[in-house]
């Protein structure tokens, strides 16, 4: 195969999702972000060889630059302020419709598809893996550890995946009260957890 145009695999997500934001999801193709990006159709396909991998490659790129907010995010301030800044995000990325279908139809695909359910399956247990972490670090009193804390992250990130859903499917989902409400129950679930723990010390 001849040498790709010089682009970046970064460059060309960066093209398709521009292509879904201003075309929609039905109208990517390989083409269309080639011609986004002002390269050959070849150079994308050098990088992505079917529109599944593609899309995948954009959700994988939303999920590590939203685990990357995350990640800062708990940097300062308190355990809430920390969760609330998290649970935000998830709610401004709930609100990005084009992300949320491309996850969803690369799901229905997989279905038929083994090396893509596989790789969906690798990207989903990173994303737990994740969120275990920031579990274990915003409660490090509940000295979770083994399979309750895999177990624990796994129903977060259905739990934010789930809503997503319902805001998909739903015109008129109220996301901010619905997650204002999620915000007010994490932040008592915080609280009872430090007074638990000022308790039995």
């Amino acid at each position: 195969m001849a040498r790709p145009q010089r682009i970046t695999k970064e460059e060309l997500i960066a093209s398709a999702r521009q292509c879904i934001r201003e075309k929609g999801l039905d109208k990517l193709t390989l083409k269309a972000v080639a011609e986004g990006a002002g390269v050959t159709q070849g150079t994308v396909y050098y990088h992505f060889k079917t529109k599944e991998q593609l899309m995948l490659e954009i959700v994988r790129s939303v999920c590590d630059a939203s685990w990357q907010t995350a990640e800062s995010a708990q940097q300062v301030g308190s355990r809430r302020e920390t969760m609330a800044r998290v649970l935000k995000a998830a709610r401004d990325r709930c609100a990005e419709k084009s992300y949320h279908t491309l996850f969803f139809s690369l799901v229905v695909h997989s279905l038929q598809n083994a090396a893509l359910r596989d790789q969906l399956k690798g990207m989903v247990e990173r994303e737990n893996s994740h969120a275990a972490g920031l579990l274990a670090r915003l409660f490090p009193e509940m000295e979770m550890s083994g399979p309750s804390l895999k177990y624990r992250a796994m129903m977060v990130n259905a739990l934010i995946d789930g809503l997503a859903l319902q805001a998909l499917l739903d015109p008129e989902f109220e996301a901010e009260a619905v997650y204002a409400e999620l915000i007010s129950i994490a932040s008592a679930w915080i609280e009872n957890s430090s007074d638990s723990s000022n308790t039995s010390s």
